[in-house]
């Protein structure tokens, strides 16, 4: 995947054999959907030059249980993590200014972790997400 700079939109919708993934930091887009329904994928590092993460980019990946958003995000948008059933554990950087409707509905399991002071806590206080706070 190395020269790559987009993931287009829904590229690899429901992949139901994809369970890991690394996206090179040549990618600066992943558009919508794009890894939607993809039911066994556990295992993502997202690459440092994104800077959003788009509509519904992992909306019911059921087996991901914690993923790193890159310091390069600085929105979240609908949907992006819905239906993530076992989805534990979230690291969401102070360069996060804006997270969307739904982005966790059907995340029981979810707890967020960032900076005291950052949108993704003050996203969690409102929305009674679990939230640990952490020093990066």
């Amino acid at each position: 995947m190395h020269g790559i700079t987009r993931i287009g939109e829904e590229a690899f919708y429901c992949c139901t054999n994809l369970t890991s993934i690394i996206i090179p930091n040549s990618v600066t887009s992943i558009e919508d959907g794009a890894f939607w329904c993809c039911e066994k994928l556990k295992d993502i590092t997202l690459p440092n030059g994104i800077t959003r993460i788009e509509l519904f980019t992992f909306d019911s990946c059921q087996s991901l249980s914690s993923i790193i958003i890159p310091n390069s995000v600085t929105s979240i948008e609908n949907n992006a993590f819905s239906d993530c059933e076992n989805l534990e554990k979230i690291m969401i950087p102070p360069s996060v200014k804006r997270i969307e409707e739904g982005v966790f509905d059907g995340c029981e399991r979810i707890t967020i972790f960032t900076t005291k002071d950052s949108y993704a806590a003050k996203y969690a206080r409102e929305n009674n997400i679990n939230l640990r706070i952490v020093e990066l």
